[in-house]
């Protein structure tokens, strides 16, 4: 929408360069960020930043992803998608999906949504699936309902007169779906799929015509607000499959639809996605290819703050009836042995309800079916949903093969395969693709081996890795099944993979691409390292044995600025941290970031990610736009760099600061430091381990911020000699964020810190 539908007036990683064969001449990939209006493409997705009045900022991140943040604005829009010529309509076009992954945070009057014009007959529409304080477009009746990818949407239409349009002022019709409430997600997390397609059929049956289509996009939009978004989940597909422009979240956090089994009404197989479940309460979901029921993946629960946290799956009332009767069941595995519960959630009476459908006590490592063939839901039940729970332990949870059936339906399988994570069998596949893909990840060696079972007929095996928005080929004569990547993959990194197989001459690149797999590399780890997830971490949990902050001992925040080391001196630092079960925050600046590898093995590490700008100007020397670009643009790539959130902590550059720094970065902690080891003045080792002895000596060390640079090979020797010793003399290294927080004290944006009493 440009200029003010809106009537209620209110003061939201990617892949890396994976050093296989034939890399050596694949460009970086860079963020471009605007703050003015502005169209463009980028990976295949047009993008365009547009406002009326205000500040703005969109930062485009590769594939379909993107950020942006907005205040004292009018109207705004930032969207990426694609455009058409008006030449086809949305049938002749193909189904049209998107899968999305957004941190979407409103300060008032703003909504995410699908968006998109057409012509003959001229029609702005949307498709919203969360808003801010207000739900668009403010009318008390509607059209229809549409009922789709586990949501129920309300149908409109408005009318807009003289107002802008892609012809110019004219009068216009908009359609409108809006969910009846909210998607659930993980706090500002909403992750799912919009099946663009279902409602159009669906407003066309309720006589709003389509016309040729000109824009389909994923939007953000704000009127009279402020707020930001991520979007790092945007990956559109027309005519039935994706375009691979895809993506922070490494993976399809939505999915493209499950086939039933026979007889059934609804099969989960998690093959290409979370098949419409969602998380529930704090828990992450997501597909992942470490455990398997079935085929080659299972839906993995994590992160589970309560016991009731879990995934859940809305239920289609157009299907399943209340006072009717139906099997439900699914073979779940716990992480520790636990019971696992499968229950309905219900409304009636204006209330909301629950009822038992199963339970088991299950065994870790084990697969135990929880099944009820006869559960009748309840007389008068609304917004039905089935999730899975442990309700006394906060276990992890696997799950596959969910199977909503009409009464009687048995599914079949036992309690167990042993809990066996993809064991590869010799007997050919009648796929034309790979599949059940793993990796072993070797540690020392920083290498993959890469396996799949044999595709029947298959004389040649392609690897293919998605890199800055795009497939390339690494490989394409194997011949065996399986591959050992070159001796550079660092712990901690990710890449998203896909193995092709060539029969009688022919590539079935497309079904290699569609099952694609996300593969980490897990420090400490010789098992099966195959993942599927949106934070390059979906797996088990990685502990860092070894490391405790003891509050009454003596503690010290060692950290170490500007970019990866161009020689293996960062390397040398983290290694001798993680020795000593020490952690500590390392300032990154953003274009000065020689390895992505050595970020993610910093983080691998557990160590402190953060954020020492942009370019590492003078701060007081910038205007307020250019101190924020500074920081967000660095925070952004960071964040796609390890698939996460990444300290908010910034180093000043050069230790300088003034009103305006502090004013504009009222939401970021700022760092200088108590004790500077001058390694930047080309402090000799022995120099920099007399600073700190003498530091712990004097007892100034206790408490303190240590100024380092993981660039220098002298500071690498002499974190080597003095981390042994202080660990000797009884101090603990540690992050910065881990000392505030052992000390009782917070780190407050706006604010400088020195050190910590």
């Amino acid at each position: 929408m440009k200029h003010g539908l809106i009537k209620k007036a209110v003061s939201c990683a990617a892949a890396a360069a994976m050093c296989l064969t034939g890399l050596s001449a694949i460009p970086a990939f860079a963020d471009q960020t605007y703050y003015d209006n502005k169209t463009g493409t980028e990976d295949g997705y047009a993008f365009e930043l547009w406002k009326d009045t205000g500040n703005t900022r969109m930062t485009i991140t590769g594939g379909g992803t993107f950020s942006c943040e907005w205040s004292n604005i009018n109207n705004c829009l930032f969207r990426k998608g694609q455009k058409f010529d008006c030449t086809k309509t949305y049938q002749e076009l193909g189904d049209i999906s998107i899968d999305y992954a957004v941190d979407f945070q409103p300060n008032g009057n703003s909504y995410m949504c699908v968006y998109g014009w057409t012509r003959n007959p001229l029609v702005e529409y949307y498709i919203v699936e969360s808003w801010g304080d207000w739900r668009p477009p403010g009318q008390s009746y509607s059209l229809g309902t549409v009922y789709s990818d586990g949501g129920q949407y309300d149908i409109y239409k408005t009318t807009r007169e003289n107002a802008p349009s892609i012809d110019g002022d004219t009068t216009f019709d908009q359609y409108w779906s809006v969910r009846k409430s909210k998607p659930q997600g993980n706090g500002s997390y909403i992750e799912g799929t919009i099946s663009v397609s279902e409602h159009f059929k669906a407003w066309e049956k309720a006589g709003l015509k389509m016309g040729k289509m000109y824009e389909v996009a994923l939007n953000i939009e704000g009127y009279r607000s402020s707020g930001k978004a991520t979007v790092y989940g945007n990956n559109l597909k027309i005519g039935g499959s994706g375009n691979n422009g895809n993506n922070g979240n490494n993976g399809n956090n939505g999915s493209s639809d499950p086939t039933p089994i026979e007889g059934t009404l609804y099969t989960g197989s998690f093959e290409n996605g979370t098949d419409y479940w969602q998380a529930r309460g704090n828990a992450s979901i997501a597909a992942s290819s470490s455990k398997a029921y079935e085929g080659s993946k299972s839906l993995y629960i994590s992160g589970r703050t309560s016991n009731w946290n879990g995934a859940e799956l809305a239920l289609d009332s157009n299907y399943f009836k209340a006072g009717s009767a139906y099997s439900f069941s699914t073979m779940a595995m716990p992480a520790t042995s636990a019971s696992l519960a499968l229950t309905m959630q219900y409304d009636a009476d204006g209330t909301t309800k629950y009822a038992q459908i199963a339970k088991a006590d299950c065994t870790a490592g084990k697969w135990t079916l929880l099944e009820n063939t006869n559960f009748t839901i309840p007389t008068g039940a609304k917004n039905c949903k089935v999730y899975i729970e442990a309700p006394d332990s906060l276990t992890d949870i696997y799950i596959d093969r969910a199977i909503c059936a009409k009464a009687g339906y048995k599914a079949e399988g036992g309690s167990s395969n042993n809990g066996n994570t993809n064991t590869h069998s010799t007997t050919p596949t009648n796929t034309t693709y790979a599949t059940n893909i793993t990796a072993e990840y070797n540690a020392p060696s920083r290498q993959f081996k890469i396996s799949w079972d044999p595709v029947k007929g298959a004389d040649r095996y392609g690897i293919a890795v998605y890199l800055a928005g795009k497939w390339r080929v690494q490989k394409s004569d194997i011949t065996t099944t399986s591959f050992v990547t070159p001796k550079c993959i660092s712990a901690g990194t990710s890449y998203k993979i896909a193995v092709a197989a060539r029969i009688n001459g022919k590539w079935d690149t497309a079904g290699a691409l569609k099952n694609a797999s996300v593969i980490v590399a897990r420090s400490g780890s010789n098992g099966n390292n195959g993942n599927n997830g949106n934070n390059g971490n979906n797996d088990q949990p990685q502990t860092h044995n070894g490391y405790y902050v003891d509050p009454s001992k003596p503690m010290v925040a060692i950290s170490f600025d500007d970019g990866t080391s161009p020689t293996n001196s960062g390397y040398r630092i983290i290694d001798a941290l993680a020795e000593c079960d020490f952690r500590a925050t390392f300032f990154y600046v953003g274009n000065w970031i020689g390895s992505e590898d050595q970020v993610r093995y910093a983080d691998s590490k557990g160590m402190e990610i953060a954020n020492h700008t942009t370019t590492h100007p003078d701060l007081t020397k910038q205007s307020s736009q250019q101190i924020r670009s500074e920081y967000d643009t660095t925070y952004n790539k960071l964040k796609r760099i390890i698939g996460k959130e990444p300290s908010k902590l910034l180093r000043l550059p050069y230790l300088s600061s003034n009103w305006q720094v502090q004013q504009t970065l009222y939401d970021v902690p700022m760092i200088t430091c108590s004790l500077d080891t001058k390694d930047w003045d080309n402090a000799s080792a022995d120099q920099i381990v007399w600073t700190i002895q003498n530091a712990a000596n004097n007892g100034s060390l206790n408490g303190a911020i240590v100024l380092c640079h993981e660039t220098k090979s002298t500071t690498a020797e002499a974190m080597e000699r003095v981390l042994p010793w202080l660990k000797a003399n009884g101090y603990q290294v540690v992050t910065i964020s881990d000392m505030f927080a052992a000390k009782g004290k917070t780190l407050n944006g706006g604010q400088i810190y020195t050190k910590v009493s």
